[in-house]
């Protein structure tokens, strides 16, 4: 569904990332945005047989817009991205629910991607507490060999002193409604303290540029994510 032009667009907004080009381009870029739609929206087809939670959802809502958003930025240079990219999730790319995310990129920097990502303060501790409470079960479904061949884990760091932040009012209240004698045992646990250091828990696989033009390469988008539900469905049951 991809195709060389595709990437050699993406090449060229890299070496010449203006305004001016990409208004002489203009007609290519929707040509290309248009592939990647359509791309989109059989991935969405396919994955609704896969993952129930995705039904309802439309690519124009998960496909992220190519323009930066440079308003705060003081570089006002390079405002388009250099790559395509679409994150499919109940209530589209703004949610903070898990995801499953496509990246292309030329140069051998495409990717699938998944996880819960940005969430909330609030959410990050129930992420953090329901990952220790079930760990065990995290274990078994990241130490599959079909899913540990396939996926590495991301884990995005914290700088905060994680037992600075045990001692917290949202950390108090938050343990204090799962239980005391749970919240003796999470102060007094140095696994606990190493899973808050940790803000979200993602995992991802890399594509090659000869494996996105491959004809193979759809179908190992949809079994890649399809590999990716149960970790998905696993973040999912805090919510």
């Amino acid at each position: 569904m991809l195709s060389p032009i595709t990437l050699k667009f993406l090449e060229a907004v890299k070496i010449n990332n203006n305004t001016e080009r990409m208004h002489r381009n203009r007609d290519l870029y929707l040509q290309e945005r248009k592939r990647f739609t359509e791309l989109v929206e059989h991935l969405i087809i396919d994955m609704q047989k896969i993952d129930p939670n995705l039904n309802g959802i439309i690519a124009k809502d998960c496909i992220y817009r190519f323009n930066k958003d440079l308003r705060f930025s003081p570089d006002k240079s390079h405002p388009y991205k250099l790559h395509f990219g679409a994150f499919l999730c109940s209530g589209g790319r703004k949610s903070s629910l898990p995801w499953y995310y496509i990246h292309v990129q030329p140069g051998d920097n495409s990717m699938l991607w998944g996880g819960s990502r940005c969430p909330s303060r609030e959410e990050v501790n129930r992420i953090r507490l329901h990952i220790w409470k079930n760990r065990d079960e995290r274990k078994e479904i990241t130490e599959n060999q079909t899913f540990k061949k396939y996926y590495k884990e991301v884990e995005w760091k914290d700088n905060v002193d994680a037992e600075r932040r045990l001692k917290s009012k949202v950390w108090k209240e938050l343990l204090e409604k799962a239980g005391e004698r749970l919240a003796r045992k999470v102060v007094n646990n140095s696994e606990m303290i190493e899973i808050l250091r940790y803000v979200a828990r993602t995992v991802s696989h890399w594509l090659s540029d000869e494996e996105i033009l491959s004809e193979k390469w759809y179908n190992e988008v949809v079994n890649g994510f399809k590999k990716m539900k149960n970790f998905n469905d696993f973040l999912l049951r805090w919510f």
